[in-house]
């Protein structure tokens, strides 16, 4: 491709971008056939441009209806907090809803979730809202001898911070797995958002300030929502 054509493109897309500011989210952009027009150049170059904004997250295009101004994602700093943490810096306000909540004694649903559970643990289904917003479907999995009667608890409230205040397990530390995945029916329902749209499966095991295993989680976010942002040093 011609360099002067891939510096259209990103000039083209530094203009909608500044009128797209103006715009309310979920609020339809012209389609290309009208913005070929209006900047006198070919509708390719005006798919690409539209492209480069849909990949910053600043648009979303519904096939066969245009596109649209999406709502801002939430970027996640690659650092040990708790989503209510995430949400606090971003501004927005947690909420929790509880699906469901037991004591498994063996590694059924465990292995229905891909997790590893060798003796008797509490497993949580919960849906995180940020400003009512369903941003993150978990499930998380804690040792019933590291937390006992933890379902006893208020679990709308942050499991980190029950963990610290009640059992004194502060999670310190912790490994994640980062998936993409398609999401199922169920997960939909819950997220409100299409069967099969994409997602990121973030699978979590964290530890306490001795390196003993405090928790094992996974979180489905809804990749339209989310940037993960990374510092890496030699």
């Amino acid at each position: 491709m011609a360099k002067e054509e891939v510096r259209k493109q990103f000039r083209l897309a530094d203009l909608l971008r500044s009128e797209i500011s103006d715009l309310a989210v979920n609020e339809p952009i012209p389609g290309e056939r009208a913005l070929a027009e209006r900047f006198g150049t070919s509708r390719v170059t005006i798919r690409q441009a539209l492209a480069l904004l849909q990949d910053d997250g600043l648009i979303y295009t519904v096939h066969g209806a245009g596109s649209f101004v999406a709502p801002p994602r939430v970027i996640k700093q690659m650092k040990l907090l708790s989503f209510t943490q995430e949400m606090k810096i971003k501004g927005l306000k947690a909420s929790t809803k509880v699906i469901s909540s037991k004591l498994i004694e063996d590694d059924e649903h465990a292995t229905d979730d891909f997790i590893v559970v060798g003796e008797p643990a509490y497993r949580i289904e919960r849906l995180r809202f940020g400003n009512l917003e369903p941003l993150s479907f978990e499930i998380t999995y804690i040792n019933q001898s590291i937390a006992p009667d933890l379902i006893d608890r208020d679990l709308t409230k942050s499991l980190y911070h029950i963990l610290e205040t009640e059992y004194g397990q502060e999670v310190f530390s912790a490994d994640e797995h980062l998936l993409p995945i398609i999401v199922d029916s169920r997960i939909a329902k819950f997220m409100k958002i299409p069967e099969g749209s994409a997602a990121i499966r973030i699978q979590r095991t964290g530890y306490n300030i001795r390196g003993e295993e405090v928790e094992r989680s996974i979180s489905i976010r809804q990749a339209t929502r989310w940037d993960f942002k990374y510092s890496i040093r030699i």
